[in-house]
């Protein structure tokens, strides 16, 4: 089974903020943040939007 990618996500920036607390931690520069992320997030978010319309009762479109 496929974890969703906001999960997948979520646990590589968490393990990077509990790492990032320890002593011998390596500096990281905010710029290596990743410019994809939004992207991921919005394709997400209108695959999630179109299917919530597919299974909405008749009349009723999700806001």
């Amino acid at each position: 089974m496929e974890l969703p990618a906001a999960y997948i996500r979520g646990v590589q920036d968490m393990t990077r903020e509990v790492l990032s607390a320890r002593p011998d931690a390596p500096v990281v520069s905010p710029a290596k943040t990743s410019a994809r992320t939004p992207r991921v997030r919005l394709a997400l978010s209108r695959a999630l939007y179109r299917a919530s319309c597919v299974v909405a009762p008749a009349g009723h479109r999700p806001a």
